[in-house]
């Protein structure tokens, strides 16, 4: 760069001998002086400054450089200003009525000239910017030391008055005489080289009110014998300006801190908890090469780190919008069943407040430093020592985002706009800083960024995280619902078009937009005009077919590059030998046909990965356009929005959409198979008007399809019509729900001669752990699972586990529990028991597999046996199924038919990714306190969250409580996770009025109504993509658990809350595939009882309708 084109403060070479000092436009160094008679720093020009001879002696071809205009700071710094930026700071203007502002905002009403609204604005700003600088000292430009800075201020000790409205230098305050005096800067502690000492640069007088230290303040401890003046308030202070008015863009920053970190005073009393200290990472050993020649190392792929700390009880900050906090900490809200979200229009302003506490920014510095000199000294680069950390290195690269809710990671790649709040170019400088400061009374740093909403519908968040360390969440601000009004739809809808016509991406998002805006699609006026946002909308669809047309053709394209790349190999496997053809080539050639085999494994492999992966995404791009035709079909505002013959077009589109295979069926109104197969097809052969036959013939399509993909036509109709359609739909029914009741008497309901077994079983074991002394005293056996909760079988194995007290619950943490394990697996060998397998004794919670003989009237039966160490939470979901089997048998009944239909049809196996029976009895019991009774009541209580007056009284309606109570007899520790309690409440004491209320839900053809029912539910209702399974007290959202404990929201599959542990995904094991079969299963079972309901020929019996539902699966059946 030519030495007179820099910036800033400096001093330059002139274009003559001489040297000049001044202001130049760029950053760097500034231009001017010299003989001819021009003023250091004004010379803008770029032409590269001669450092030898005069203006005088040029070349005759040589032309003098004309001199460049002197640029204004204040214009260049307002032209550098975004238009976001100039609207943020010029609203406050209009709203507190300044003439001019608002003289500007009406000639843009009346014009409507975005362009010249916003150039005004900035003319507007650059005046209030130049009156401001009126009032202002300016410092002497070579002002270095203490005292030049004092003496250029007069030791004037008053407040500066900036002008009232002044948004891009506000009002700081003076500091008190000699505050800034060089003090002796204690060492760091040894061992530990202290960073840099970075050049102090002249700053502005500022004066400390109530324990608040502005930017320019460093991490440090006052000076000997200086204290600060007493707090008037408990109010932070705030800087000067209009009501209403947002935190400035940029306040302008004060000086770069010298004090070093070690010198900070320890944390005194915090508003926040304490925070988790960073761990400080160990160095690592560097390895010498035998070799010396230096090897060129290729740097390894960085591993992928999910987001870690999602939960707000786990971070370290605090993140409020628009001065309202995450829902965990808005108690009051949470206890009055107020929103705790905030609701925003559309591209209306957002302002995000953040909190951290000193001592964890410490930590973290004095880590991140120890990390980059490991890493400096391993790739053995010199670099000089530094000498202190300030505040600015604690706060380097700290970082505000606004994510969509559930975005699975941090960091500018997966946020919508993400800033910093210190600027990252070093040619701005600490001039464009977000606003921060320091308040020693709680010992934090805050600070506020300004934002604006998102220009589409949908949830946001803001995320506070380092831009170094994005996996690691520091804090979450509530759930933000933008909404648009009425007259936003229009520039809404017009901002998705574009996005579809710029083709940046694969325009799922752009897919996933208009679906939600056809959702929220509901006007408060409906006679409202919405011409214009009609035609932006019908724009979209036509953008959104295409999308989805370029993505069938990519994928039939990228499905016949796999089928021949499969060919290739078969042909090749097909091909003979050399031993078939009795030619040896040697030992050579035998690892090279090795190696060739090997490498036609690893093929076939990435082929099969290729074509999943292929079909997936297919799937999902035919599940996101469906979206949009569910939302416009199921929408009853959607006619304000759009044509009716735009409407049956979609109408009839949707028709042809099947859920259970996630594909769209031929469309039936073309000549040629062709062009039937493309998705979604030529719009101009859907007919208008539609008819009924023309509907129905989209679903004879829809069912050809369903038979060749599904093997039958799935049964919709729902199953209270059938069971009210008559004398027959009532005896069929009660005949499926006497074969139930019968079923289960014989074969599932336990006997109390086996419940006399398992204690005996119990019982002994206890006594070998006891007589083994490798226990504490008062160590205990106790019985989980199915063999306890009233949910399994005669034949059911028995888990069991060691319940360590209370006293001695260290005996976990330190190894002496596997240990002990080991020691009691050999003891049971000793005492007769067979089997002993000690394998899983390394797994999370320990567990040994044996087998127990038990004599039985003189016949040995081999009692299956688990025994795991402490398990507590086993033994509470234990005892919360066992209270639902108490006060509703009928469950038991239910459960025990599902288990088998499950188990029959091959979906009930976790090692081969499908859900387990626990999964199953949760899906159950979701569904019963869903479901209503004729007086709108649960069939289900819900005992987590009944409400216990109610459940004594039974009078009224149903009600529950808001928020389960905390008590040291309630809130366990979390057996394997540190810092995480579980509350372990649930309604367990007075059950015979919760055992009246179910009985009276037990109607002679309930059970086997309910059964349909369930079927029906999880096959055509349930939301997979966006809703959980969950026991709580509301209906929960996936994009809340991606949120709040980091779940795939994209995962469109099944999801289930534990009841306790509500990080942990009961169904994540089942893949995507299982989970189709699951539904697909689902659908089935439902199909097969209302074509019998509603068959015309004699109806089959209860028992033979449950073997034909439970029938096993056959070969043919088998999935992929």
């Amino acid at each position: 760069m030519p030495e007179g084109t820099g910036g800033g403060r400096g001093r330059g070479r002139g274009l003559s001998r001489g040297r000049g000092r001044g202001r130049s436009r760029r950053g760097g160094r500034g231009g001017g002086g010299g003989n001819n008679g021009n003023k250091g720093g004004d010379s803008t020009t770029p032409t590269k400054a001669s450092s030898k001879g005069n203006n005088d002696s040029k070349k005759p071809n040589e032309q003098t450089p004309t001199k460049a205009p002197r640029v204004d700071p204040i214009e260049e710094k307002m032209r550098l200003m975004g238009d976001q930026d100039v609207l943020i700071a010029f609203g406050p203007f209009i709203r507190a009525g300044n003439q001019d502002a608002v003289r500007v905002h009406q000639q843009y009403l009346s014009n409507n000239k975005q362009i010249e609204f916003i150039n005004n604005a900035r003319q507007f700003l650059i005046g209030q910017e130049r009156r401001a600088n009126e009032t202002k000292p300016i410092l002497p430009v070579e002002a270095k030391t203490v005292a030049e800075i004092e003496a250029a201020h007069g030791n004037n000790n008053s407040t500066q008055n900036n002008a009232p409205h002044d948004v891009m230098q506000p009002n700081l305050p003076t500091l008190p005489p000699g505050l800034l005096t060089p003090q002796k800067l204690p060492s760091l502690p040894p061992g530990l080289t202290s960073p840099q000492r970075q050049q102090q640069q002249p700053q502005q007088p500022q004066h400390h009110q109530g324990g608040i230290q502005n930017n320019n303040n460093m991490l440090r401890a006052m000076p000997p014998g200086m204290g600060l003046p007493p707090p008037q308030n408990n109010t932070v202070s705030q800087i000067n300006r209009p009501p209403g008015m947002p935190p400035p863009m940029r306040p302008t920053a004060a000086p770069v801190a010298t004090e070093p970190m070690s010198s900070l005073p320890k944390p005194s009393s915090s508003i926040l908890p304490a925070p988790t200290p960073a761990p400080v990472l160990p160095p690592k050993e560097s390895k010498t090469e035998p070799d010396t020649t230096p090897a060129v190392k290729t740097p390894a792929k960085p591993t992928k780190q999910w987001r870690i700390q999602t939960r707000c009880e786990e971070q370290p900050g605090r993140l409020f919008a628009n001065d309202m906090p995450a829902a965990s900490f808005n108690l009051a809200a949470t206890a009055q069943n107020k929103p705790t979200s905030l609701i925003a229009r559309t591209r209306s302003e957002l302002t995000a407040r953040w909190v951290l506490p000193l001592p964890y920014l410490r930590n973290r510095a004095i880590r991140r430093f120890e990390e980059l000199k490991n890493a400096a000294e391993e790739s053995k680069v010199t670099r000089p020592p530094p000498q202190n950390l300030t505040i600015r290195d604690a706060l380097k690269t700290l970082t505000v985002g606004l994510f969509r809710r559930g975005a699975m990671d941090n960091g500018a790649s997966s946020s919508i706009v993400s800033k910093e709040i210190l600027c990252a170019d070093s040619k701005d400088g600490p001039d464009k800083d977000y606003f921060f400061n320091i308040d020693q009374r709680t010992d934090t740093v805050f600070g506020t960024v300004p934002f604006y909403a998102p220009r589409t519908p949908g949830n946001v968040v803001f995320r506070l995280y380092f831009e170094d360390e994005p996996h690691v969440t520091l804090a979450c601000g509530p759930c933000i619902e933008v909404v648009p009004n009425d007259s936003d739809y229009d520039s809404v809808l017009r901002f998705i078009l574009s996005n579809f016509k710029s083709k940046k991406t694969n325009g799922m998002s752009s897919l996933s937009a208009l679906a939600t805006v056809f959702e929220m699609f509901k006007p408060r006026r409906t006679n409202a005009n919405f011409n214009d946002a009609g035609r932006m909308a019908w724009g979209c669809v036509c953008e959104a077919r295409k999308v989805v047309e370029q993505a069938a053709q990519k994928f039939v394209n990228q499905k016949e590059e796999i089928e021949e790349r499969l060919e290739a190999i078969k042909i090749k496997e097909e091909l003979p030998d050399l031993k078939s053809l009795n030619v040896s080539g040697g030992d050579n050639e035998t690892k090279k046909e090795e190696d060739e085999n090997d490498d036609t494994d690893a093929k076939n492999d990435a082929i099969m990965k290729d074509k999943f992966t292929n079909e997936r995404k297919w799937r999902e791009m035919q599940h996101a356009y469906s979206s949009i035709l569910q939302a416009v079909v199921s929408n009853k505002y959607i006619h304000l929005l759009m044509k009716r013959d735009l409407l049956s077009t979609m109408r009839l589109e949707y028709e042809l959409w099947c859920p259970l295979c996630d594909a769209f069926a031929p469309i039936p109104f073309v000549k040629t198979k062709f062009e039937a197969s493309k998705m979604p097809g030529n719009v101009s052969a859907f007919p208008y008007p539609a008819g009924k036959d023309h509907y129905q013939m989209c679903r004879s399509s829809k069912e050809e399809m369903q038979q060749t993909m599904l093997g039958f036509v799935p049964q919709v109709d729902n199953v209270g019509e059938i069971a009210r359609g008559g004398k027959k739909g009532r005896d069929f029914f009660l005949d499926l729900s006497s074969a139930m009741n019968e079923m289960y008497t014989n074969e599932y309901a336990v006997s109390e001669k086996v419940w006399r077994r398992r204690e005996q079983v119990r019982a002994a074991i206890e006594q070998v752990m006891s007589n083994s002394r490798e226990f504490p005293p008062g160590t205990k056996v106790a019985v989980f699972g199915s063999s306890a909760n009233g949910f399994g079988s005669p034949n059911s194995d028995l888990d069991l586990c060691l319940s360590i007290p209370a006293s001695a619950a260290d005996f976990t943490n330190d190894g002496k529990g596997v240990e002990a394990m080991t020691n009691l697996a050999s003891k049971f060998t000793a005492a007769g028991m067979r089997d002993v397998n000690t394998e899983r004794l390394t797994a999370r919670i320990p567990i040994v597999k044996f087998n127990v003989p038990y004599n039985d009237n003189g016949t040995e039966i081999l009692v299956e046996c688990d025994l795991s160490l402490q398990n507590p939470l086993a033994l509470l979901n234990t005892s919360l199924l066992r209270t639902y089997a108490t006060i509703s048998p009928m469950t038991c009944v239910l459960a025990s038919i599902i288990k088998r239909w499950a188990k029959s049809r091959d979906i009930n196996n976790p090692s081969k990714h499908t859900l387990s029976s626990y999964g199953y009895v949760l899906m159950l019991t979701y569904f019963l306190k869903n479901a209503r009774r004729g007086d709108g009541n649960p069939i289900l209580p819900n005992l987590q969250w009944v409400d216990p007056q109610w459940a004594q009284n039974l009078t009224n309606l149903y009600r529950e409580i808001a928020a389960k109570p905390k008590s040291p007899q309630t809130l366990v520790a979390h057996p394997t996770l540190e810092n995480y309690v579980v509350n372990s409440y649930f309604y367990r004491q007075g059950l015979e009025g919760l055992q009246k209320y179910c009985a009276d839900n037990n109607g002679p053809s309930t059970i086997g109504v309910l059964l349909a029912s369930f079927f029906h539910y999880f096959a055509y209702t349930f939301d997979y993509k966006k809703h959980v399974v969950s026991l709580g007290n509301k209906l929960v959202e996936k994009e809340v658990k991606a949120e709040e404990d980091g779940w795939s929201v994209y995962k469109s599959g099944l999801a289930i809350e534990d009841p306790f542990e509500l990080f942990y995904d009961v169904a994540h094991v089942v893949k995507a595939n299982n989970f189709l079969h699951i539904k697909k299963e689902f659908a089935l079972a439902y199909s097969k009882i209302a074509n019998e309901a509603q068959s015309k020929r004699d109806i089959i019996t209860g028992k033979e309708l449950i073997d034909m539902i439970c029938e096993p699966v056959s070969q043919d059946e088998g999935r992929d």
